[in-house]
C-alpha cells in the first residue's frame, strides 16, 4: 500500500524524550515534536494543567493571550512552509471559483492535498488566477516548502560562497514531502541552475515524491505564435519534461486576473 508522503513524516514525529526547565516549575521531561520541520518543545505538565483551568474560568484578556500563543506557533509553522503572509488566512475554502474551469482545477487541487505520493501537478496561465493561492492550501496540508526559480538560485549562490553546500541543499529538496517551485520562467537562469532544478525534479519522481511547478508560461500546443520562447516546453530539458508529461496533471489557468475583478467590484479602475 503507497503511502501518502504526510504519512512519513508523522511517522519520524516523536524525538527522543529529553529534559527540559519551566523558569515557573522547575525541571520535568518529555518529547520534542517535529511537526513538518519544525520542532515544538513539550509544555511543562504543571504548567499545561493551570492553562486547562485557566481555560475553564478565563477571562476575555486571558483567552487572547492563549490565542495569541497559538497564533505565533502557527506563524512559525507557515513561515517554515515558506509561504508568503498574503496566504497564511487563505484556504481552500477561501478559494474564489468564479469560473467553471477554476471550479474544476479547485477539486484537482483537493485531490491531490489528499492523494498527492508520486505525482506532479503543473499550473500554468496568467497573473491573478489563484495558483499561488491553490498552492499555498495544498501545502499547508502535505508540509514541504515553496520557492521560487529565483530564491532557488539565491541559496544556490549562497553555496558558491561556502556558506552552505550544494549536496545538503540538494538533499534537502530531493526529501521534502512536497516540493513547490515557483515563477518558471519569470527570469532566465544560468546553464547549471536550470540543470540543478532538473536533477531535483527528476530525482523526486524517481523516489515518488510529489512536486508542483508554477508558471505563467504557456504550452507549445496553445502558443499563438505556433512556438516562441514562452512556451513551457522551452524552459526546462527534454528529460525531464518527458516526466512531467507523464506524472503530471496539467491545470491552465486563462481566466480574467482576479484582482482586477475585485478592482471592479469596489468601482475602481485600473487608473486609480
Amino acid at each position: 500500500m503507497t503511502k501518502k508522503a504526510g504519512d512519513l513524516l508523522q511517522a519520524e514525529t516523536l524525538l527522543a524524550e529529553k529534559e527540559f526547565e519551566c523558569h515557573k516549575h522547575g525541571k520535568y521531561t518529555g518529547r520534542v515534536t517535529k511537526y513538518f520541520g519544525v520542532e515544538l518543545n513539550p509544555m511543562c505538565p504543571v504548567c499545561d494543567k493551570e492553562l486547562e483551568k485557566l481555560r475553564e474560568l478565563a477571562t476575555e484578556q486571558e483567552i487572547e493571550i492563549i490565542r495569541l500563543e497559538n497564533l505565533e506557533q502557527k506563524e512559525r509553522f507557515l513561515t517554515k512552509l515558506n509561504i508568503g503572509k498574503k496566504f497564511w488566512n487563505e484556504s481552500f475554502e477561501t478559494f474564489d471559483a468564479y469560473t467553471a474551469d477554476l471550479e474544476k482545477h479547485l477539486n484537482t487541487c483537493k485531490v491531490f492535498a489528499n492523494d498527492c505520493q508520486g505525482r506532479m501537478l503543473l499550473m500554468l496561465g496568467k497573473n491573478g488566477n489563484g495558483k499561488n493561492h491553490l498552492a499555498a492550501s495544498i501545502l499547508k496540508h502535505t508540509g514541504g516548502y515553496m520557492y521560487s526559480v529565483f530564491e532557488i538560485e539565491l541559496l544556490l549562490k549562497e553555496c558558491y560562497s561556502g556558506r552552505s553546500s550544494e549536496s545538503e541543499l540538494y538533499r534537502k529538496f530531493c526529501d521534502i514531502p512536497l516540493l513547490v517551485i515557483n515563477e518558471i520562467g519569470r527570469h532566465k537562469v544560468g546553464d547549471w541552475e536550470m540543470n540543478f532544478l532538473s536533477y531535483i525534479i527528476n530525482k523526486r519522481y524517481e523516489n515518488l515524491m510529489p512536486t508542483i511547478l508554477i508558471s505563467n508560461a504557456h504550452l507549445k500546443e496553445n502558443c499563438p505564435e505556433n512556438g516562441c520562447s514562452g512556451c513551457f516546453q522551452n524552459l526546462l530539458g527534454n528529460d525531464v519534461l518527458s516526466r512531467i508529461i507523464e506524472t503530471s496533471e496539467i491545470l491552465i489557468f486563462n481566466e480574467e486576473d482576479y484582482r482586477y475583478k475585485k478592482r471592479e467590484a469596489r468601482g475602481e479602475n485600473y487608473g486609480t
